[in-house]
């Protein structure tokens, strides 16, 4: 998911990085692979409302 937002040319702040790394929830990390094909900015990968 990192790559992914990096190959978009998203700039993935520290905590988004560590939060994404910590992670172990699957559904989460579910919802995230899929605004990571979306969001404008990497923070919008860890909203908790919308898609």
């Amino acid at each position: 998911m990192l790559a992914f937002l990096e190959a978009r040319g998203l700039g993935i702040p520290v905590d988004v990085r560590q939060r994404v790394l910590a992670s172990t929830d699957i559904d989460a990390l579910d919802r995230w692979v899929r605004r990571a094909a979306v969001v404008s900015d990497a923070r919008d990968l860890l909203a908790t409302t919308g898609a």
